[in-house]
């Protein structure tokens, strides 16, 4: 699905926050460019402390994951040259490592201090309402507990609401935020669209759902047509009643080969191989994601959209799916900023025709989704949003959410 990652923050300006792509980096004897890695996001999430060597704490990591010492060797030597990363959840307990729960509550007995062990362990969740008569109700409460206990978590709780368009509340929890401060929330909404209400759709709550989806980025929508679905907290993944799911990536500027000009898609096979077997052993459950992708894009000189650049993310995303890799995509914004890369499949100028393209070119080979926002220019309408949202379904994506930009003309 394609949600609303930024939870209650403004949308990220990825010029400002991640270092300009550069194609003239020094590259070690293989060809690969040497690695950046910056440890202050881990740091200030406190999963390191500042005085820890990074290629110490690697090793340590990797330690726990494999007793077989060549294994161990590799995915270490890979998390330290920056060839893929694990997520911040399984750096803070590889023995725990989900990073997002998707949670089936019981509208009869909501017992709050139920989700003290999410929040006390950095853990989001994802719950649908869609069985509560009283879901707004629900929400606000639950949302208010989390923002109690936010000042003595480990970083800011976080969750995503979920609510079936059916719903004879839909249009109140519709607009539920539109007069918020997002500091005041620690949940995401988003809508679960089945076919049924495309064919026959109610006009009002349509309208609705554009309106505030343009004002005020929310809610996203999810395409289902299991009115129940949940998910975890950034919508990378459909999960069952309490499962949780655990996410890594391939950093694919990484596999940028000077010498060769191209990309080392062995190289890639093999990284892919070694990942997966971690992820085996550190969770069932788990989902190899991308980042990077614009920066690999900058050093091939492929515009992002146009035929070549989508070519080579289909070339990428069909070796890992010939490994049997589970695919997901999620924000991965403080791994984007151990490594100075781009996130997920984020394009470096906003274009949003190429935007879903790449999207369509992706979904096809996940097991889950992609978590994405579009970013609207100021002088956005409904139309626009309504094309979007068009546009998504009929390129068989998961789910889409937008936010206008007021800056962005």
């Amino acid at each position: 699905m394609i949600l609303n990652p930024i939870n209650q923050v403004k949308p990220i300006n990825f010029l400002n926050h991640y270092p300009a792509v550069r194609a003239d980096l020094e590259s070690d004897s293989c060809g690969f460019e040497n690695p950046r890695i910056n440890k202050k996001p881990l740091v200030e999430r406190k999963i390191i402390a500042q005085n820890e060597n990074i290629n110490t704490f690697f090793d340590k990591i990797s330690s726990q994951i494999f007793s077989n010492n060549k294994e161990k060797e590799e995915l270490s030597n890979l998390l330290k040259k920056g060839f893929v990363t694990l997520s911040s959840s399984c750096y803070l307990d590889i023995k725990n490592p989900s990073s997002a729960l998707g949670i089936e509550l019981d509208p009869k007995n909501v017992d709050l201090s139920y989700f003290d062990d999410f929040i006390d362990n950095a853990k989001g969740v994802g719950i649908n309402f869609s069985n509560f008569s009283n879901p707004i109700e629900e929400i606000i409460k639950i949302n208010k507990y989390f923002k109690q206990k936010e000042p003595f978590a480990i970083r800011p709780p976080a969750g995503i609401a979920l609510l079936n368009i059916n719903h004879p509340k839909i249009e109140e929890f519709i607009q539920l935020k539109n007069n918020a401060d997002y500091n005041d929330w620690c949940f995401d909404l988003s809508v679960v669209i089945d076919d049924e209400f495309f064919n026959n759709r109610n006009e009002k709550v349509y309208n609705c759902l554009l309106d505030s989806m343009l004002k005020k980025g929310e809610p996203g929508i999810i395409f289902s047509n299991n009115k129940n679905y949940i998910c975890d907290c950034c919508a990378a993944a459909e999960l069952k009643p309490n499962e949780g799911l655990t996410l890594a990536q391939i950093n694919l500027a990484k596999f940028y080969n000077y010498k060769k000009n191209s990309v080392d898609y062995k190289y890639l096979k093999k990284t892919l191989k070694i990942l997966k077997k971690a992820l085996n052993n550190i969770d069932k459950n788990a989902y190899i994601g991308v980042l990077g992708y614009q920066d690999l894009l900058y050093k091939l000189n492929f515009e992002y959209g146009s035929k070549n650049a989508l070519g080579v993310l289909d070339k990428i995303l069909k070796v890992a799916k010939s490994l049997n890799c589970k695919m997901a995509f999620s924000p991965n914004g403080t791994t984007s900023r151990v490594l100075g890369v781009f996130p997920s499949i984020e394009p470096r100028e906003k274009d949003i025709d190429k935007e879903l393209l790449t999207l369509k070119t992706a979904q096809k080979y996940l097991d889950g989704q992609i978590s994405k926002t579009i970013i609207l220019d100021n002088n956005s309408t409904t139309k626009d949003v309504d094309r979007i949202i068009k546009t998504a379904k009929n390129y068989g994506l998961k789910g889409i959410s937008v936010f206008k930009d007021e800056k962005k003309t």
